[in-house]
């Protein structure tokens, strides 16, 4: 559903569903915030300019673990240009610290200090502050900061850490952050009665998000006022905006946060951070603005983790290869602390306990959600968080289950994916609609099967080694209160929107997301455009730049298309109404027959009647006499949008790798990638969101590891020695869509930004091991580097002889 002239239902909290003619919906519109980005003319954090700015530097804890004996600022206060210095301590006078929880069945609360005061928790961890002039003068006061410690035993090992011993943070005194767990029909039967059962453990790697541009906040506090404005990059500045409240006591309606351009987020900036607590303080107490903006050791030392999962996985297969029953396990190393809001529970919880049965048909579940602390950076959100460890899970055992039962991975697949709709899943989720079996079907072909094998073998008796992978997925899609409360969470999500008309007929539109490079101010555009049948062009979009504007629940888990564009679509189709009233009014007809598009009103079976929605406007504004009687002038409206059910979007990649077999190194060949996200507002908006999750996703399954030693000391703190994926290991892509549009929301639309690295680690993973079965070699442990793959092939007892199954 992307045709341009393709008329699509808008299902929203309206009078009556309107018939929308989508012109710029599903069209391959430019982005219109690049040429102002590309140029060089955005405005991000650092380029924040503010009359007596402070800059601030944190002095962050070397060790890992120890009681802090002493700290002397005495230096550090007296180096010129030195405003203030603080210590967790006098940050502990305005908040004791901040608790993380998720609730869900077994979460342990921690309380994160703004600070360390007594004991530090991970290297990286803030014990003290410097407020100078510049932040080369914070930075070399900071060094001068005395600090004297009583080292305590450090705990990092997540599978040592689950049995005891030494605690990595005394709230948790077993090292358990979260336990809980379900069953859902009978398990232990089907594991008695199975004709073969495989089982495995995997591991993903412990990884940065890495945004290109860092963690920070400004702050400015006027004591005549008492209004406090807050710049910060985050995804979820209205929650930073009631945190201030909530734990500082600012008044929220002094409080403006402020999101300049952002330079990426994939969760990591979904997150209240300390240091965005501390700054408004200190700039209260200094009585100037004061900024800080981490640099890249900062970032990955002290900005949320991501993964680094243990997730056993077992699948108990019939006869005919058909799963009846799967059994999952997943342990998470959490760090030392809860991250706010998401806590040391969204990994493991999410892999284990959402949707843990997949796209398949499998009749029982049960599921172990387990978190521990150690004495490394928290871990938190993170693009895909949790469906990426689960999804590489199911999918890499389902490659292996299909070479023990001789059968194609696509095969194997098919025999197991649920063919019809609405499904239910054993938990009781209710899936209305999706294309699971023809993303399988729709892979096979793009890749042409048959082709591949016959290539894989003559590349082998030239030896070199050839490898597809697979990996398919459902997603839940637009965060909502519905999609919560299906997972058992009673969170609620909202998100506001307010559309204007000005008399030129040209539109404004004001949404509560921020944005973080995804593209939503084009795809609202487009919305609010086929809303109001206006060109494109005229419709202008401020996209969370205030919280004193419209109200957002956070960018975050694919809901900008889904929940923005709903409230969106709420909003104009307030001003359509009445658009369409007055120019019933002025061509004497019914609003029935009034057809609005392309920048007219024109009247069914009549095309001589028709009038300007320039024109409209302006009388609207101008010239009561037109207007229809009881009618209201005002050409703003706000609306609030919240899906009223959950809905899941679902798709699939596969990948071609080869394998050097006497380095270890890895070529990705090609990406096959199908996608159903229901109707399409902009297919180069998703095509590209697409490529970025995959690549990211080769990232986290080739090069990406943050790596500590036995100290809980970080041996990855600069990109020298933390490697990302550049350009030149993007490989050619060929991207297919499906569509199957949600009955819930507006246009049918469904989320999707988090989609390509929910899955693509595991078929990059699964392509690996099957280039590595001549070997008989196999690899469970992300990312797969050239070491690993090399001992795996030197540790094997075969020479090369197999070839993959048919």
């Amino acid at each position: 559903m992307t045709a341009a002239d393709q008329t699509n239902q808008v299902n929203g909290p309206h009078s009556k569903t309107p018939q929308v003619a989508a012109r710029a919906v599903g069209a391959r519109v430019q982005r219109h915030e690049d040429p102002r980005l590309l140029t060089g003319r955005g405005q991000y954090l650092a380029d924040v300019r503010l009359p007596g700015k402070l800059h601030a530097a944190f002095v962050r804890s070397p060790v890992a673990h120890a009681r802090i004996t002493g700290i002397d600022t005495s230096a550090a206060s007296g180096l010129p240009g030195v405003h203030l210095v603080w210590t967790g301590a006098d940050a502990a006078r305005f908040c004791s610290g901040v608790e993380g929880v998720l609730n869900v069945e077994g979460c342990v609360p921690t309380v994160m200090p703004l600070m360390a005061t007594d004991v530090v928790r991970y290297v990286g961890e803030s014990v003290a502050v410097v407020v100078a002039d510049s932040r080369a003068v914070a930075e070399d006061a900071a060094d001068l900061v005395s600090l004297d410690f009583d080292e305590l035993p450090v705990v990092v090992d997540p599978l040592t850490a689950r049995k005891g011993g030494p605690a990595a943070n005394e709230q948790l005194s077993d090292n358990i952050g979260l336990l809980g767990g379900a069953t859902f029909g009978d398990v232990d039967t089907a594991f008695d009665e199975a004709h073969r059962v495989v089982e495995a453990t995997y591991y993903t790697g412990r990884l940065a998000a890495l945004p290109m541009e860092t963690r920070g906040c400004i702050a400015d506090y006027d004591w005549t006022s008492q209004n406090l404005r807050v710049w910060t990059s985050s995804q979820v500045p209205h929650y930073v905006r009631y945190c201030l409240t909530a734990y500082l006591e600012f008044p929220e309606h002094r409080v403006e946060v402020l999101t300049p351009d952002t330079g990426g987020g994939f969760g990591q900036k979904a997150h209240l951070y300390p240091e965005e607590l501390i700054i408004p303080l200190l700039a209260r107490e200094l009585g100037s603005p004061v900024s800080w903006v981490e640099d890249r050791r900062e970032n990955l030392m002290a900005a949320t983790h991501a993964h680094e999962q243990f997730v056993t996985i077992a699948y108990a297969l019939d006869e005919q290869a058909r799963i009846s029953a799967v059994r999952t396990h997943a342990l998470g190393d959490g760090g030392a602390y809860h991250s706010v809001p998401w806590s040391m529970a969204v990994e493991p919880w999410c892999a284990a306990a959402v949707t843990p049965t997949g796209v398949y048909d499998i009749p029982a579940t049960t599921y172990v959600y387990e978190a521990t602390a150690t004495n490394k950076c928290p871990v938190g959100a993170y693009r895909g968080v949790g469906y990426m460890a689960g999804t590489l899970a199911r999918e890499a055992l389902a490659d292996e289950a299909a070479r023990a039962c001789g059968m194609s991975p696509f095969e194997f697949r098919r025999q197991n994916v649920v063919k019809g709709f609405p499904w239910v899943n054993p938990q009781g989720i209710c899936f209305d609609e999706g294309s699971w079996l023809e993303t399988i079907n729709m892979l096979e072909k793009m890749v042409d099967y048959p082709a591949f094998l016959a290539r894989q073998a003559e590349a082998r008796e030239r030896g070199r080694y050839l490898g597809l992978g697979l990996s398919v997925f459902v997603e839940s899609s637009g965060e909502s209160t519905a999609m919560g409360a299906v997972h058992g969470l009673p969170d609620v999500y909202h998100d506001t929107a307010t559309v204007r008309m000005d008399p030129n007929g040209c539109a404004t539109v004001t949404i509560g997301l921020t944005t973080q490079g995804q593209g939503n101010r084009t795809t609202m555009a487009q919305v609010a455009a086929d809303m109001l049948g206006i060109p494109y062009e005229n419709v202008t979009v401020r996209a969370g730049e205030s919280t004193s504007h419209a109200y957002g629940s956070g960018t975050l888990g694919s809901r900008g298309a889904v929940v923005a564009g709903g409230a969106v679509s709420s909003a104009a189709h307030v001003l359509r109404e009445k658009i369409i009233a007055v120019a019933a009014s002025m061509l004497e007809a019914s609003p029935d027959d009034i057809q609005l598009e392309d920048g007219s009103a024109r009247v069914a079976g009549v095309p001589d009647a028709s009038v300007s929605v320039t024109d409209i406007c302006t009388s609207i504004y101008f010239d009561s006499t037109v207007w229809p009687d009881g009618f209201d002038p005002a050409m703003e409206a706000t609306a609030a949008y919240d899906p009223s059910r959950p809905m899941f979007s679902n798709g699939g990649h596969a990948v071609i790798v080869e394998v050097d077999a006497f380095t270890g190194f890895v070529k990705v060949e090609k990406v096959y990638s199908v996608e159903d996200a229901g109707t399409i507002i902009n297919p180069d908006i998703v095509d590209g969101q697409i490529r970025g999750g995959v690549v990211q996703g080769i990232g986290a399954a080739l090069f990406e590891r943050l790596v500590y030693d036995g100290d809980g000391q970080l041996q990855t703190t600069t990109l020298l020695d933390y490697q990302v994926p550049t350009m030149d290991v993007s490989p050619p892509f060929e991207i297919a869509h499906l569509c199957s549009p949600s009955a819930h929301t507006a246009y049918g639309v469904k989320g999707m930004g988090e989609s390509g690295l929910i899955a693509a680690p595991a078929a990059v993973l699964n392509a690996v091991n099957d280039a590595l079965t001549p070997f008989a070699a196999i690899i469970r442990e992300l990312p797969a580097t050239p070491e690993r793959i090399f001992d795996a092939i030197r540790k094997s007892r075969e020479q090369p002889k197999a070839q993959s199954v048919s």
